[in-house]
């Protein structure tokens, strides 16, 4: 399957009326407009994202600074990170890895976590291309600041709350899909 090379060019403050943020992929080499994906993520990620990325300090090794010393002593490295499938709104990845010996590796992993850890390592992050086209966003208004992702990449969560939005603002029509997006979910399991 292709890969495409994604790195953050955006993190949102709070999306109300939730504690969600939207972190947003670019893909780095590809025609212009560049395919973007955006991902609804936590706080915690949020916070330890911005961490990373500001190479903020700390008097106490962070998570993050653990994880790179434990590889580093290990011998370990990590060669990239894919982001290969999304399923209610829930994005997974592997990290790939090198022992020192030269046998290959993958482990699971929250796309936060190894976007962060790409921020302190340095190796790649990429998107299969499948799922990027499946799931990019769509701009919507002229000056790029409005914009659509599938409803597969939102969490149930977040669906519930714009269903609560939807039904107080009295727009039907949208309440209807999230309420059977949100149906086709729970019967799923």
């Amino acid at each position: 399957m292709n890969e495409v090379e994604v790195r953050i060019i955006g993190l949102s403050d709070l999306l109300k009326p939730s504690t969600a943020h939207a972190m947003i992929l670019e893909e780095v080499i590809g025609t212009e407009p560049k395919r973007r994906l955006a991902m609804i993520i936590g706080d915690r990620e949020a916070t330890d994202l911005r961490t990373c990325m500001f190479d903020c300090k700390s008097p106490r090794p962070l998570t993050y600074d653990m994880v790179r010393s434990l590889l580093f002593e290990a011998g370990v490295t990590i060669v990239k990170a894919v982001i290969y499938d999304v399923n209610g709104g829930v994005f997974s990845s592997y990290l790939y890895c090198l022992r020192p010996d030269g046998s290959e590796f993958k482990i699971d992993s929250r796309p936060t976590d190894a976007l962060s850890l790409s921020l302190k390592i340095g190796y790649p992050v990429y998107v299969l291309e499948d799922l990027l086209e499946k799931e990019k966003i769509r701009i919507v208004t002229p000056d790029g600041s409005g914009f659509s992702m599938p409803l597969n990449s939102v969490a149930t969560d977040m669906l519930k709350m714009d269903l609560e939005a939807a039904i107080n603002n009295e727009d039907y029509e949208r309440a209807a899909m999230l309420r059977d997006e949100i149906s086709r979910r729970a019967s799923k399991g």
